[in-house]
This record gives structure tokens, C-alpha cells and sequence, in this order.
């Protein structure tokens, strides 16, 4: 799981998933019609300089179907109980976050790309390449999260602001053909 933290604020959702070790915790997967809203942060506030913060993470697994397909399943998620927000929050703000989290959704699409491009034996080797490749899509995914706070001045930079919504809403649809969290890998036997 990872935790990002702005001096601003970040967003939250409210789904329930079983996580990989079966452990069931609160969730929002990411949907293009489900935008985030203040309600859905409902963890407790912390005592730093911050308007909020937004827990997030790149859920990917390797499953086998009955048939013997390897199936490579990757979601971004949202941690509402562990999200928060303050009392100083507005609109301009839950826009600017809710770009966090299609900065997730635009990675996992990454992800799901490269992954049509790869074979596997088995599954151990499916889990090892997916490790692998996820490593290298998730140290770019906080690179771009970086230089979107940079840029857009965690909001308050209000032409820049608008430029990255047009900007991330482009790269998304650009990968529309990588939307579903389900890919089927090739095999090499």
C-alpha cells in the first residue's frame, strides 16, 4: 500500500474488495463515472500541516482459470479509512485529487499494456515479470505524481491546474484500450 501525503489535501473511495490475502478492507476502485467526493474521506485526521491526505495503491494479482489461462488482474485503489481531510477544503482541491487517483488508473493501464507484450511459463513466472514490470511503472507513477504537485502547486496554480486535468483526462482515454483490469497473458511453453 502506499501512502502519499500533500501539504493540501487527497481523496478517498467506499467499495469492499477482498485483498490478496484475504483480508476484506474497505475500498474504492477506480471508475471513469465515479469521482470522489469529500465523503468519502473517513480516516482520522493527523496532526501535521495538511489539509488531507489520499491512500492509494496499484492492486495487481496472477490468477489461473479453470481452462489454464494466466490472468493478470490490476486495479487502482482508493483507502477510504485511511484517507482524511480538514476542515479547509473546497472544490479546487477534490479536483486536484481526484487527478491523483486517475494518476493511478493511468499507470495500471501502463501496466496492463506492457503486460500484453510479455509471455510467461506459469504463473511464478507470470507474479515475477508483473513484480518486475510493476517496480518500473510504479517509481515512474510517483515521478509524474511529484511533478504534478510541482507544476500545479498542489492546486493553487489555477491555469496549470487545468492544463493537467486536460492533460492526465487525454493519457487515460489514449489507453482506453487497456480499461479492463483483466488481461490474459501469453504463454511460452
Amino acid at each position: 500500500m502506499r501512502f502519499y501525503f500533500i501539504i493540501l489535501l487527497l481523496v478517498s473511495f467506499g467499495n469492499t474488495a477482498f485483498m490478496p490475502d484475504g483480508e476484506k478492507e474497505e475500498v474504492i476502485v477506480w471508475q471513469k463515472n465515479r469521482k470522489l467526493t469529500w465523503d468519502d474521506y473517513q480516516g482520522k485526521r493527523q496532526k501535521r500541516f495538511a489539509a488531507a491526505s489520499t491512500v492509494y495503491s496499484m492492486y495487481r494479482h496472477i490468477s489461473k482459470t479453470p481452462s489454464g489461462d494466466i490472468i493478470a488482474t490490476v486495479k487502482a485503489y482508493f483507502y477510504p479509512k485511511d484517507s482524511w481531510k480538514s476542515s479547509w477544503i473546497d472544490d479546487a482541491l477534490l479536483a486536484h485529487e481526484q487527478k491523483h487517483f486517475d494518476i493511478v488508473e493511468l499507470y495500471a493501464r501502463k501496466l496492463r499494456k506492457q503486460l500484453t507484450q510479455i509471455k510467461v511459463r506459469n504463473e511464478a513466472d507470470a507474479e515475477q515479470k508483473l513484480d518486475s514490470i510493476h517496480k518500473i511503472i510504479d517509481a515512474e507513477m510517483d515521478a509524474f505524481q511529484d511533478k504534478y504537485d510541482d507544476e500545479t502547486d498542489y492546486s493553487m496554480a489555477h491555469d496549470p491546474q487545468i492544463s493537467w486535468i486536460k492533460k492526465i483526462d487525454a493519457a487515460i482515454d489514449n489507453l482506453s484500450a487497456y480499461q479492463n483490469p483483466e488481461v490474459k497473458l501469453k504463454t511460452a511453453f
